[in-house]
């Protein structure tokens, strides 16, 4: 019994705390510097974790004023106590990816869903058109089966789901970068997690042509 108390008591820190306790310095260290930023006239803001931390979006999208809100290891609860900083720039567009982490750290899936609908609905009552954008496939071969895709796919249904329960869009990016085998194409990661430098540009282009 006492090792079964142990495993929950660290799956319900995990659960509520906003980042896992080895990242937690450089989670506070970023919420920091996005809070105390004093940009303005937003045109695009990207929200979520590492996959999104990683892009430099701002190259991507010249003349405009382009905001990585990205911080590595996040996950739904994480986004949802930071989010405010976002909300209150009013940004014209706001792209969520988030959901890996909280399948990595065993979110159960009605709290994964309950912390998305509070993210989207962060954003009622202001101009910001918000967009939810699909989670990743992994490649299991290079990263491990600490996640799944069937896992991912599930979690990408429920995001669907809130997308149009919520009315607003819903960018399914999974079926851009899966190979034949249904993994993350390795011509796209190094680690089988994350995107290389063409990973990103498929990801922009497919922005760019919605």
């Amino acid at each position: 019994m006492k090792n079964i108390g142990g495993l929950d008591f660290i799956k319900t820190k995990m659960q509520s705390t906003p980042s896992p306790k080895k990242d937690s310095a450089y989670y506070f260290t970023k919420k920091s510097v996005f809070g105390n930023s004093s940009i303005s006239n937003v045109d695009k803001v990207f929200i979520g974790d590492s996959i999104s931390d990683y892009g430099e979006f701002q190259e991507y999208f010249p003349g405009e004023v382009v905001l990585n809100r990205g911080i590595r290891n996040d996950w739904t609860g994480g986004v949802l106590n930071r989010i405010q900083e976002v909300v209150d720039r009013n940004p014209k567009e706001a792209y969520l990816m988030i959901g890996v982490n909280d399948l990595r750290y065993k979110t159960e899936g009605e709290v994964y869903k309950r912390n998305v609908e509070k993210i989207v609905d962060s954003f009622r009552g202001k101009d910001t058109k918000l967009a939810i954008q699909s989670i990743l496939p992994v490649n299991n071969g290079l990263f491990g089966n600490e996640v799944t895709n069937d896992q991912v796919k599930r979690f990408n249904v429920i995001l669907q789901q809130i997308a149009n329960d919520k009315g607003i869009e819903y960018i399914d990016l999974y079926t851009s970068f899966i190979d034949k085998n249904g993994q993350l194409d390795k011509q796209f990661t190094v680690d089988g997690l994350h995107l290389n430098g063409k990973g990103y540009k498929v990801w922009v282009d497919r922005l760019h042509s919605k």
